[in-house]
């Protein structure tokens, strides 16, 4: 119509006729890749830490949210965003990304240092339960074992 008659018709280029190089092409596709990859890790953060900040049943989603919020310190209104409109948005902004992502793994150091007190809590019970046990067994070679009821039945 107006402006360059070759406009849009190029595979790499703008409707401006403006042409862009392969790598630049190649390196925007990578951004966004990039900025898709952490939009997930972030969205999948927060449905995780959602999961562990519930307390139960009476607990409200606003609720959960907030102390999410508290603790991890992204605003509310983003981790409702990242929750319920995420389809709108094509990245996550640096700092909440960064954020959720180091009480994402300080809750998993959490849990797994309360997994392993648990654990060697559970191996200690077993220990002293196994050391009570240890009482030789009656053995049961070379005794005879009665038939209860033979002897006594006669035959009508």
């Amino acid at each position: 119509m107006y402006g360059n008659r070759d406009s849009g018709k190029a595979n790499n280029g703008s409707r401006f006729g403006k042409k862009k190089s392969e790598a630049e092409m190649t390196s925007i596709a990578r951004q966004e890749a990039i900025a898709s990859i952490a939009l997930q890790e972030a969205i999948n953060w927060t449905d995780k830490l959602m999961d562990l900040e519930f307390r139960g049943r009476g607990d409200k989603e606003y609720l959960i949210r907030h102390r999410l919020s508290q603790n991890s310190g992204v605003p509310e209104s983003y981790l409702y965003r990242l929750q319920y409109k995420s389809r709108g948005m094509k990245d996550v902004a640096g700092e909440y990304y960064r954020r959720l992502k180091l009480y994402y793994e300080q809750a998993c150091e959490t849990n797994e240092d309360a997994a392993d007190r648990y654990k060697a809590e559970r191996l200690k019970l077993k220990a002293h339960h196994e050391k009570t046990d240890q009482k030789p067994a009656a053995a049961g070679e070379g005794m005879a074992v009665p038939a209860v009821g033979k002897a006594n039945r006669k035959k009508a």
